[in-house]
């Protein structure tokens, strides 16, 4: 089946809202088992039949729009060719020639987000083009995971650029469909893209997408040797931060959640889910990546201790 999902993903990467389209006479082309088993999934789902369709009877490729009429007790479409005197006369078409099927991408991403074990999603964020499967661990490291169509079109920067999370600190990803664009995706901000067909598998319970080491572009984890735990706020900015008090520490928690709320910084995912009056913890690495930035913003917050800061680790480790 890798090999018909992947020609459907190659197709529709192509412009247009065409190319998810998959008529009765290509599909019958294609393995029935894997049509079959894609339709089982979702990923294929029977649209409203075509109105017309081509005409080959006279060698003119006419497109025609056959009348439906009820012939031996099944409905069979009908149209009268005039294209020339040699070819002219009635031509018949099985209703099953009308039928089209399209390639679902919202389904798809339900079923890539589960496959990598996203949280947090998925969800649609640009229509048709963009969807946020969650977060997910590629390569010990909590990243946000996106799935694009038309990454390569020419209006693929000006769509993406409206998607603020794409130059979030947290370091997204993108998995393509097929394609990776020629240029960056976001203006000076090189985004680490991957084509799905290349780490996508199938297996007898679905999809297998493997993410780990599938995006060698990506820095290497300066903070290693420091563990990776879920942390609150004030206490990250106890342990890895100038020293404030805890009375201070809370003031710039509250800065930096106002700051988020606001749209002026992006928070990095949560390392899990949060009941109502907890605080919220998130993952200690991709807090150390995003605090410099947090700054950068004007953010009231304690710098990082300089043994933590990303140039002095980058420099000893």
């Amino acid at each position: 089946m890798r090999e018909t999902l992947a020609l459907m993903l190659r197709v529709a990467e192509e412009e247009g809202p065409a190319s998810q389209v998959w008529p009765h006479a290509a599909l019958r082309r294609l393995p029935a088992a894997d049509v079959d088993r894609l339709m089982r999934m979702g990923l294929l789902a029977e649209m409203e039949p075509d109105t017309g369709l081509t005409c080959t009877e006279c060698g003119e490729a006419c497109q025609v729009e056959p009348t439906m009429v009820a012939t031996g007790g099944r409905a069979r479409g009908f149209h009268l060719c005039r294209c020339s005197s040699e070819h002219a006369g009635p031509v018949w078409f099985e209703m099953d020639e009308l039928r089209r099927w399209e390639l679902r991408l919202g389904r798809l991403a339900d079923v890539v987000a589960k496959a990598i074990g996203a949280v947090g999603g998925p969800a649609e964020v640009q229509l048709g083009r963009l969807y946020l499967l969650g977060t997910a661990r590629i390569d010990g490291k909590t990243r946000e995971v996106f799935l694009a169509r038309g990454a390569a079109w020419p209006d693929a920067a000006e769509v993406f650029g409206r998607v603020p999370r794409l130059g979030a600190p947290a370091e997204p990803v993108v998995l393509s469909l097929a394609c990776v664009p020629a240029g960056d995706l976001l203006p000076g901000r090189t985004l680490p893209v991957r084509p799905l067909v290349e780490i996508v598998e199938a297996s007898e319970a679905g999809l297998v997408v493997r993410l780990d080491g599938a995006f060698p572009d990506i820095r290497p984890d300066a903070w290693a040797g420091i563990p990776n735990k879920a942390i609150t706020l004030d206490a990250f900015m106890a342990r890895y931060c100038e020293k404030r008090s805890g009375e201070l520490r809370r003031f710039r928690r509250h800065a930096l959640l106002g700051a988020a709320r606001n749209g002026k910084v992006t928070l990095p995912p949560a390392a899990r889910p949060h009941r109502s009056g907890q605080s919220k913890k998130y993952f200690t690495h991709d807090l150390l990546a995003a605090w410099q930035g947090f700054l950068d913003e004007r953010v009231d917050l304690p710098p990082l201790l300089p043994q933590f800061r990303p140039s002095h680790v980058e420099t000893h480790k």
